[in-house]
């Protein structure tokens, strides 16, 4: 802006000085050249001023030759310094940058409906990676999902491609269609209706460059929310690198647009619950969610996978969306049964929330639909839209943000009250009798956070270094191994040869990678999981051994991303996941060779009446989902199921579907076969 400034007030010197010099030349001309009218004199000091010089009128007296002399000395000065500040004024960055962001503004103004992301930062640029990311994946995937039809008839005329027939042709047919596509599809994504307010002007430019809207300015100000659009948005994302401003522009933000969706991030775990008083709909704690989601990833890898697969990772070709029903919807009053969804967009429900804001999952095919349902739905990306608008054909609606209030689950642990306490005398003493359980490595913050979610009477174990850390374990009741993690005698003495998956979460880099490394020489079976620093430790970390990686800021941006466009999707999530405060949890039950279930369809089973579970996915053997099958499946080896179910039912389920209390998969890392009985190790 300063540059800008200084620019305009050269522009400015000049035209003074321009017009000072051509009356002052009109003038001296004049008193002169008496032979001379007004109309002669100007032309003569333009004409000498341009250095056009067209010969036709020049001053013939000595003064007036003097006089030109002079004139074309400052006036050619004047004239070559008004060209400069002219061209910088128009081709300079920061006239550029000047009006990119009006143009930006003017976008801006004629949104409605859009969303608002707040702050700068990794969050910020781990969520708008996120969100590129995902919307290459969407139009890549919409595209070949177009191409398809297209595709299938050249195979019934020439033949299947993938099997050599006319390749070369076939595939310059594909990149040409492919672009056509590309360039004649004109859909709104999220990235048309998603504004930056960030103070950070470094960081505003970086975003402009990526294409985004971007407001730059202190979040906390009003006419900063203003700019960006606040009283029409849909939903604003508070992500700042201070708990306090977060507060404030919670606060702002509310007080001009009461139906905004607020979703905010909070660096301490803490300030979740006031942050929620003062008017979020959502609050995310990255830590938090990222120990619950490595929980999930390490205990129930297959669940963690199915549930990825249709929030977060779109190449999948599947999507869990929201569908809610006004009063006036064709489909309130009908059955489930009645829509077909399945015949008519390949789609299935898998739970659903009821005015009261209680959940539902699997709700069965005579369930009777009412107004002012929310249905969680999962659909082929390229039939959602056509869903949505079937919901709400004749009401003159269109899909939205639903508005209320977040399902809070319990914040703290529910094991803050130990039954137990134990010595590390006793501590190793149970260890040395474990076999297929569960290690959490580190001491760091998403650790504690995964740490204290889990029930220290179930198999697990965890490897702390810090000793405060480690006797605070051992009051809570947890089996404790203190210890450098890299060394080998360490894991050894957690178990890790007899355990089947194990959580890194380690805040140095080359202990992270070393402590994988030494996981993998100890055992080929072992499930892997671990958190990255950042994301160029993910494929080191990979090359080292570990099966999933990732990193707690890109967990936490995608749940962001999830909490404020399809909120009532993530509510389902978190009911139905692990929530102690309604005792439900998602559980996989893995087909292994003596189970009893093998051969038998889903109704014959009568999950519902005996354990008042649903069966919401199935991973076959290629490791390929089947999304809220039908109760005609026939359950086959080494399939996995994805179900709901009470806590209280859980174990009883497990060894039902098990077929014995001690017969577990032998490993849950994701191969060809995989679901072997521990006795075949």
């Amino acid at each position: 802006m300063d540059s800008f400034q200084e620019t305009r007030r050269q522009l400015q010197i000049a035209i003074l000085a321009i017009a000072v010099i051509v009356p002052a030349g009109v003038v001296g001309f004049l008193f002169f050249e008496k032979n001379l009218g007004v109309l002669d004199a100007i032309w003569i000091t333009i004409t000498t001023l341009t250095t056009i010089g067209y010969g036709d009128q020049v001053a013939v007296t000595t003064g007036g030759r003097i006089f030109t002399l002079v004139l074309i000395v400052v006036g050619l000065g004047t004239f070559l310094f008004a060209i400069q500040a002219t061209a910088t004024f128009f081709v300079s960055p920061a006239v550029r940058d000047l009006r990119q962001k009006r143009r930006i503004q003017r976008e801006i103004d004629g949104l409605t409906g859009h969303f608002i992301i707040c702050g700068n930062g990794e969050l910020v640029n781990q969520t708008i990676n996120y969100t590129l990311e995902r919307e290459r994946i969407r139009q890549a995937s919409h595209r070949e999902q177009l191409y398809k039809p297209i595709d299938e008839a050249l195979d019934s005329v020439f033949g299947d491609d993938a099997e050599g027939y006319y390749t070369r042709i076939r595939s310059i047919i594909r990149r040409v269609y492919l672009r056509i596509v590309a360039v004649v599809s004109s859909s709104t994504t999220l990235l048309d209706v998603l504004v930056v307010v960030t103070n950070d002007g470094e960081y505003a430019n970086h975003i402009r460059d990526k294409g985004l809207l971007v407001v730059e300015g202190d979040p906390t100000d009003d006419d900063v929310l203003i700019r960006a659009g606040i009283k029409r948005a849909a939903a604003m994302m508070v992500m700042l690198n201070s708990d306090t401003e977060a507060l404030l522009t919670v606060l702002t933000g509310r007080s001009h647009n009461s139906d905004l969706y607020i979703t905010a991030a909070t660096l301490e775990e803490e300030l979740s619950n006031k942050i929620l008083r003062i008017g979020a709909d959502s609050a995310i704690a990255p830590f938090d969610v990222t120990g619950k989601f490595f929980n999930n990833a390490t205990l129930r890898p297959a669940v963690n996978e199915f549930f990825n697969s249709i929030l977060f990772h779109d190449a999948s070709g599947m999507e869990a969306t929201q569908l809610y029903l006004p009063e006036n919807s064709p489909w309130v009053g009908k059955r489930l049964k009645q829509l077909e969804l399945s015949k008519r967009f390949d789609a299935a429900v898998i739970g659903l929330r009821k005015p009261n804001g209680e959940y539902i999952y699997t709700p069965g095919e005579d369930f009777i639909l009412q107004a002012d349902i929310t249905l969680i739905v999962i659909a082929p990306v390229l039939r959602v839209e056509a869903l949505a608008k079937d919901s709400l054909h004749g009401t003159g609606k269109k899909s939205v943000v639903t508005h209320w209030k977040h399902l809070h689950t319990q914040a703290e642990s529910p094991y803050d009250n130990p039954k137990r306490k134990l010595s590390m005398v006793e501590a190793e003493e149970e260890i040395a009798g474990l076999s297929n359980h569960f290690i959490i490595c580190g001491s760091g913050r998403v650790a504690r956070n995964a740490v204290r979610q889990l029930d220290p009477e179930r198999p697990f174990v965890v490897i702390s270094d810090d000793n405060v850390y480690t006797a605070d374990l051992l009051r809570r009741g947890f089996r404790v191994v203190h210890g450098n993690p890299t060394r080998e005698d360490v894991l050894r003495k957690a178990g890790v040869e007899q355990a089947l998956a194990i959580m890194i979460s380690i805040e140095d880099r080359a202990d992270s990678v070393l402590t994988v490394l030494t996981c993998r020489a100890l055992s080929n079976r072992i499930l892997i999981t671990t958190t990255a620093l950042s994301d160029d430790m993910i494929p080191k970390l990979k090359r080292a051994g570990a099966d999933r990686v990732d990193s707690a800021f890109h967990i936490a941006a995608q749940m962001v991303m999830l909490a404020t466009t399809r909120p009532a999707v993530n509510d389902f999530l978190e009911y139905v996941i692990y929530n102690y405060s309604a005792r439900i949890e998602t559980t996989e039950l893995y087909m292994q060779d003596n189970s009893p279930w093998i051969g038998k369809t889903i109704d014959e089973l009568l999950l519902d009446r005996l354990f008042r579970a649903g069966v919401i996915g199935i991973r076959q053997p290629d490791g390929q989902y089947i999304y809220a099958p039908s109760g005609q499946h026939v359950l086959k080896e080494n399939e996995v199921m994805i179900v709901v179910t009470p806590m209280m039912h859980s174990d009883e389920l497990r060894l039902t579907a098990h077929g014995t209390d001690t017969s577990r998969p032998y490993t849950l890392r994701h191969t060809g076969e995989l679901s072997k009985v521990l006795g075949k190790n």
